[in-house]
């Protein structure tokens, strides 16, 4: 079904709160945030209920499913697998969809233009800069190069990969993997050549929770702890690497247990989360001093705004947004179980998926408030947007499906979105 929408001054149908629409039906939406049909278009035969929440604080849930271009605020997209991650070209072209045994690629029209089998389960995406390349991995699985022109694929490691990151040119891959699955066994970061698939250096660094890279590409920071520790809390550590050469520059201690680390946009900050210790470790990368932000809750991942004034973190129920200046927090309530966060390119807007309740909450990022909260997916967790900021993917692991959300759509019914 394709609805287009536009505002109304009429009324929807018994109580605002459900209207019964043919597939085809062309549906406007009324002050009050009810749907309601005012006609119909070719190829209309059956009736279903469309239910929308009262108000313009959420949109409602539409179905497209006939490859039509998108002409709704909000149209969702069956898949055949679950969901577990999403990314966009850098044109804006193409988002990848990584499911179960398989990647599916969408154009900017919403169709279903291929579907790239896979040799393992897809986790993680990664797009390169000049978008030619999608790499693809699974924690404690392998990691494979996608060609994103004629979708060939190719297994650039094939043992236990546990986090990777792409350099700025698209050249290499960094990797953290293990030689056998045994639990035992020592890690290393390796710097693959992606085109050549050599090894450009290999070096033994026990139990990295995760890699990060600067965004000139030149130093490699890699996330440590050991997790065979007989305490509670063991200490970690943060090791800064030479990119070209593989050596070790610096290593200095950070929180217990750390779990993810992201680099600011000018690399000159870095961010730890410590989940056991509900905190967050911000290295200043100058002087390599660490303060420790205490939070409220349990820390799952970070965002920095492309200004790197600020560091948004998503919680296991809710979000702080961190001054990295004073590194003030302020705790912000969105949806239940808040899991992936992404921001607008100009970084004005901050999409955060709500698994818990099925939203997504918009923020406003220069005040820090929440402008709407839209009802998506029964638990929605990916999410990525677009590079023009114009569309917002999102991702349910469970139902099988992708929403995409028109920003510029929802900008019209809802002001500052």
């Amino acid at each position: 079904m394709v609805a287009f929408l536009r505002r109304t001054s009429g009324r929807g149908g018994a109580g605002g709160t459900n209207s019964y629409c043919a597939l085809g039906d062309v549906a406007t939406l009324s002050p009050a945030g009810t749907w309601f049909a005012e006609g119909t278009t070719a190829g209309a035969d059956d009736l279903r209920p469309v239910r929308v929440g009262q108000g313009l604080d959420r949109a409602p849930l539409i179905n497209t499913n006939d490859g039509e271009p998108m002409e709704t605020a909000i149209s969702t997209i069956p898949v055949k697998g679950r969901v577990h991650d999403i990314t966009v070209s850098r044109d804006g072209e193409h988002a990848y969809v990584a499911l179960s045994k398989s990647v599916m690629v969408l154009n900017s029209e919403n169709r279903v233009v291929a579907g790239i089998p896979l040799p393992d389960h897809a986790t993680n995406l990664l797009m390169d800069a000049d978008g030619k390349q999608l790499i693809v991995s699974r924690r404690g699985g392998s990691v494979s190069v996608v060609d994103t022109d004629i979708y060939t694929v190719r297994v650039l490691r094939d043992c236990v990969v546990s986090d990777v990151v792409v350099s700025p040119d698209g050249h290499y891959l960094y990797a953290v993997h293990r030689q056998t699955p045994d639990r035992g066994a020592a890690d290393f970061v390796t710097a693959i050549d992606i085109a050549s698939e050599s090894t450009g250096f290999n070096i033994p660094i026990d139990d990295v929770a995760g890699l990060a890279l600067n965004p000139a590409g030149t130093r490699l920071y890699a996330i440590s702890y050991d997790r065979r520790a007989y305490y509670q809390y063991p200490p970690g550590r943060l090791i800064m690497v030479d990119a070209a050469s593989g050596t070790v520059a610096d290593a200095i201690a950070i929180g217990a247990c750390p779990g993810s680390v992201t680099v600011g946009p000018d690399g000159t900050c870095l961010c730890v989360t410590h989940y056991d210790t509900r905190s967050v470790s911000m290295v200043n990368l100058a002087t390599c001093t660490v303060r420790t932000v205490g939070l409220r809750d349990a820390p799952l991942g970070t965002v920095f705004t492309p200004d790197g004034t600020h560091v948004y973190v998503t919680n296991e129920h809710s979000l702080t947004v961190i001054d990295t200046t004073t590194t003030s927090a302020y705790e912000l309530v969105a949806g239940d179980l808040p899991r992936g966060l992404q921001l607008s390119p100009d970084g004005k807007h901050a999409y955060s998926t709500n698994f818990g309740d099925g939203t997504i909450s918009v923020i406003d990022t220069i005040t820090n408030s929440i402008t709407a909260t839209l009802e998506v997916l029964s638990h929605p967790e990916a999410v990525a947007v677009s590079a023009d900021g114009e569309r917002v993917y999102v991702g349910d692991y469970w139902s099988r499906a992708v929403a995409v959300i028109s920003v510029p759509m929802l900008r019209d019914l809802h002001g500052n979105i």
